[in-house]
């Protein structure tokens, strides 16, 4: 039984790359398979990709050369759909972290992460959990309080719970 967790990268900055091949390399848990600069190329590696390098975990960058990074998401999910997708990305805008959610992804942390948070987000995420930087977690929380009117919380709530 396999007991890792295979990580796809998909990331444009060489530099940042190799810090994650680095730190992901010290994980015993952890295996990267592959680290693309385009998802066009990471798309296409899937193609011919051997079942022992399939990742389970995909980090993906939004700010990608070429088809971008909320385009490929959910070309990832349809091509692969057991595996997670995490955006890892700098754009903390609201309209992306909706857009990445909405279109599959099972994670949305910030650059500014950790590589402790960073590993911590694939380990959850691959087991059923998400893991979502504290500012959009607080944005979201933010979001869905005003998106849910109050009439409909009287539904679910009895009027002594209301008040």
């Amino acid at each position: 039984m396999r007991n890792n967790i295979r990580v796809m990268l998909v990331e444009d900055h060489p530099e940042y790359r190799e810090t994650l091949e680095l730190a992901l390399g010290k994980e015993a848990a952890l295996e990267l398979t592959g680290q693309f600069g385009t998802a066009e190329r990471a798309l296409r590696s899937l193609e011919n990709m051997d079942t022992s390098q399939i990742p389970d975990v995909i980090l993906l960058d939004l700010n990608l050369p070429g088809l971008d990074g909320l385009d490929a998401l959910p070309l990832f999910s349809s091509s692969l759909p057991s595996a997670k997708v995490i955006v890892l990305t700098q754009a903390d805008r609201e309209a992306d972290v909706l857009k990445a959610i909405t279109r599959g992804a099972a994670g949305y942390l910030l650059k500014s992460a950790t590589l402790k948070q960073i590993i911590t987000g694939i380990q959850s995420v691959h087991s059923g959990g998400a893991s979502l930087d504290a500012k959009v977690a607080q944005f979201i929380l933010k979001t869905l309080k005003t998106k849910l009117p109050r009439r409909q919380m009287g539904q679910v709530l009895t009027e002594r719970e209301m008040d």
